[in-house]
């Protein structure tokens, strides 16, 4: 149980910080993660206005999400002896926590900015 915890807790810190290290911290982020496709789903699909002055807290939003993401497949998978097997359990909770996470974010960000 303390391998798992450390798995997924370590998964976690790695995603996040490969996304931080190399995605936010560009100077160039306001023009190139509006671009990326999760962040177009979120404009298409939920009508977010992205500028200068949000599109680096989405971004973080969206990129701990990815990573919470991330962290539970890899987690789930380590929780099998056969990698196939392990492989495509994973596949669930990631399909079901993508959907989830990016509806939380883009009603958040809805509601935030007065609705579709």
């Amino acid at each position: 149980m303390l391998k798992e915890i450390l798995l997924f807790i370590g998964t976690f810190i790695f995603v996040y910080l490969f996304y931080f290290i190399f995605v936010l911290s560009r100077k160039n982020v306001f023009e190139k993660v509006p671009e990326s496709k999760n962040m177009l789903y979120l404009k298409y699909k939920y009508g977010i206005k992205f500028t200068k002055k949000n599109t680096k807290k989405i971004a973080n939003k969206v990129f701990l999400a990815n990573s919470l993401i991330l962290s539970v497949a890899v987690t789930v998978a380590g929780l099998f002896k056969s990698f196939i097997l392990g492989l495509l359990v994973s596949i669930v909770p990631l399909v079901l926590l993508t959907l989830l996470l990016y509806h939380l974010i883009g009603t958040y960000y809805q509601n935030k900015q007065g609705g579709k």
